[in-house]
């Protein structure tokens, strides 16, 4: 009898356990893909000459990347937060 009742118990922990894994595991996945709750603004205003386009973004740490080319300028960076887009700083290539 005290093996059935050892199997039993061991039973309902790995079955616990298997539920806990499985709810924490679909939380974790929720929490990552639900809304951050922060506003993406509409317009921003780059305040590039004409002619500029953006080559490449980059998204690192709430920032934003972009690679600028063209417009009858150098190359450059502008490092924009991503949350008010306000720009941080422009890097020019040369």
């Amino acid at each position: 009898m005290d093996k059935l009742k050892l199997v039993k118990t061991i039973v309902f922990f790995l079955t616990f356990l298997l539920v806990f894994g499985t709810l924490l595991l679909l939380g974790s996945i929720i929490k990552k893909t639900g809304s951050s709750g922060q506003t993406i603004p509409q317009q921003v205003n780059l305040n590039q000459p004409a002619g500029s386009r953006i080559a490449k973004i980059l998204p690192q740490d709430g920032s934003l990347f972009l690679l600028i080319k063209d417009g009858g300028v150098s190359d450059r960076v502008i490092i924009m937060d991503a949350a008010s887009g306000q720009i941080i700083s422009t890097i020019i290539l040369n």
